[in-house]
C-alpha cells in the first residue's frame, strides 16, 4: 500500500462565537479569568503576524489596494474517532469533514476487532475505512497495537495459559497490524492504559512494554509512538493528581530504558462535573506531562453530563485549555454524535437526527472563533497586514486599476517573525 501524503483538509462552519458563562450567570457576564488567560496564550501561540505586500508589474508598491484574506484550513489538528458509520452514512461523511482533520478509529484496528479467532485475521474494515481517509487526505492515528487490561483482550488469548504462546501471538500481532499499515498512520498508540491494566506485564514480564515500542518503531519507523491513558483531565473535588504524578513517572520510567516514546495521549473522557469548578487543574496537569519534554495529544475527548449546557461548557474548558498550552498538538474527539455513542445520548455533538445540540454550537463556534478573516487596503508600501492563526489561506486583491480581481494562496505557519506574502499583479 502506498503511503498517505498527511494535509489538512477541514471546512469548518463559519458561525457567531458563543461565550462560555459560569451556570447561572447571565449572558452579559464578564468572561472568567481563565478564559481571558486562555485566550492570551492562544494569541501567542497559535497566531503570527502576516503581510500581503503588493507590488505592479513594474515591481512598485501598489497602494490603496483592496485585500481580501480568508482562511481556508488550519494547520492544528482537531480531529475526531470514526466508526465503520463512515463507510455507509452520507452524513456521518458530511459531518466530520466540515468540522474535522485528523481520524482515529474508534475499534476497527483493536486486535479484538482484527482477530476474534486465533489465526483468522480479518483487516477488511480497517483498510476501507482507510481508504476513505486517504481520499479525504484525513491523516490518521492509529489505535491501538496493544492493549493493557485484560478485559479487552481476545477471549482466546484470556485463554492462553503458556507464556512462549502468548508471546509468540504477541509477536506475531505486532507484526501482523504495525506491518500491514506502515508508513500509512502518523501515530500508534502502542499499548494504551498501561496504569489501568497489566495483562502482557503479568505474564510476559516487565521487559515486554519496552519491547511492544521498539518492536514497533523497527517495522514502522515514520509513526510516532504514544503512551496514552485516562483520568487525567476528569477533575473530582475528592481526588488529586496521583494519576498524573504516576503517568508522568511511569512514561519517564520507559524512556529510561530506552523506549522509543514520541508523544504522551491524554483521553479526556471527563466524568465528573468538578472539573467545571477548578478549570486551573487543567493547565496544571497539562504542565506536569509537560515536563516529559514531548509532545501532547487530547486523543479522546468526550463528556456526558445530564444538561447540554454543562456538555457545551465542558468543551469549551478542555478545548481552550488545551489549545492554549503550547505543548499540545492536537485535540481528538472521541464522540461527535449521539447515534454512534458510547456513553449515551448526552454526549457528542449532534443529537441522532443530527441537529446540533448545545455542545456542537460551541464547538461550531470555538472553529469560527479560531479561523482567520481580514480584509483592508494596503499602505503606501504596498503592505496590508493582519495577524492569523496557523494555516492556509487565499488572498484576493483588488487594485484601483484592475477590472478583475487578482488571487493568491498562502501558507502561514508558526513563526516568531512576520511572515511576508509578495504578490506581483498581473499586467
Amino acid at each position: 500500500m502506498h503511503p498517505i501524503r498527511f494535509r489538512t483538509r477541514i471546512l469548518f462552519l463559519v458561525l457567531p462565537a458563543l461565550p462560555m458563562v459560569p451556570h447561572g450567570a447571565g449572558a452579559q457576564a464578564e468572561p472568567p479569568a481563565w478564559r481571558a488567560q486562555a485566550d492570551a496564550r492562544i494569541t501567542e501561540i497559535r497566531q503570527r503576524e502576516a503581510r500581503v505586500h503588493v507590488v505592479d508589474a513594474n515591481g512598485r508598491p501598489v497602494e490603496g489596494a483592496t485585500v481580501e484574506v480568508r482562511q481556508t484550513a488550519k494547520s492544528f489538528p482537531f480531529g475526531a474517532a470514526i466508526s465503520s458509520q463512515v463507510l455507509r452514512n452520507e452524513q456521518y461523511r458530511e459531518f466530520f469533514l466540515a468540522r474535522f482533520n485528523w481520524a482515529a478509529f474508534e475499534n476497527e484496528m483493536k486486535w479484538y476487532s482484527n482477530e476474534r479467532r486465533q489465526g483468522q485475521e480479518d483487516y477488511a474494515t480497517a483498510d476501507a475505512m482507510l481508504a476513505w481517509c486517504r481520499e479525504n487526505n484525513i491523516p490518521v492515528r492509529g489505535h491501538t497495537v496493544f492493549w493493557a487490561p485484560e478485559k479487552w483482550q481476545p477471549q482466546w488469548l484470556r485463554d492462553m495459559e503458556d507464556p512462549d504462546l502468548l508471546r509468540a501471538a504477541v509477536e506475531k500481532r505486532a507484526t501482523s497490524v504495525v506491518g500491514r499499515y506502515r508508513g500509512q498512520l502518523a501515530h500508534w498508540d502502542v499499548n494504551n492504559e498501561m496504569l489501568h491494566g497489566s495483562f502482557f506485564h503479568d505474564r510476559l514480564g516487565e521487559d515486554i512494554r519496552p519491547w511492544m515500542f521498539k518492536r514497533t518503531h523497527e517495522i514502522d519507523p515514520d509513526a510516532k509512538l504514544f503512551v496514552n491513558e485516562f483520568n487525567i483531565l476528569s477533575v473530582d473535588q475528592n481526588f488529586d493528581d496521583v494519576e498524573t504524578d504516576e503517568y508522568v513517572r511511569h512514561t519517564r520510567q520507559l524512556i529510561d530504558q530506552g523506549t522509543p516514546i514520541h508523544g504522551v495521549g491524554v483521553q479526556g473522557h471527563v466524568w465528573f462535573e468538578d472539573t467545571l469548578a477548578q478549570p486551573e487543574k487543567l493547565h496544571e496537569r497539562l504542565d506536569k506531562l509537560a515536563t516529559l519534554g514531548l509532545p501532547i495529544w487530547i486523543t479522546e475527548f468526550d463528556s456526558a453530563f445530564d444538561t447540554e449546557e454543562a456538555n457545551a461548557d465542558c468543551l469549551e474548558l478542555v478545548y481552550r485549555m488545551a489549545y492554549s498550552h503550547p505543548d499540545v498538538e492536537g485535540i481528538v474527539m472521541w464522540v461527535f454524535w449521539a447515534g454512534n455513542s458510547w456513553r449515551g445520548p448526552n454526549a457528542g455533538l449532534a443529537h441522532r437526527d443530527w441537529s446540533l445540540n448545545a455542545a456542537g454550537q460551541r464547538y461550531d463556534a470555538l472553529m469560527a472563533e479560531w479561523s482567520t478573516s481580514a480584509s483592508g487596503s494596503t499602505d503606501a508600501a504596498g503592505a496590508f497586514a493582519f495577524q492569523g492563526f496557523h494555516g492556509e489561506y487565499t488572498a484576493t486583491i483588488h487594485t484601483p486599476d484592475s477590472d478583475e480581481p487578482a488571487q493568491t494562496t498562502f501558507s502561514l505557519p508558526p513563526g516568531r517573525e512576520p511572515l511576508v506574502i509578495p504578490f506581483n499583479m498581473p499586467e
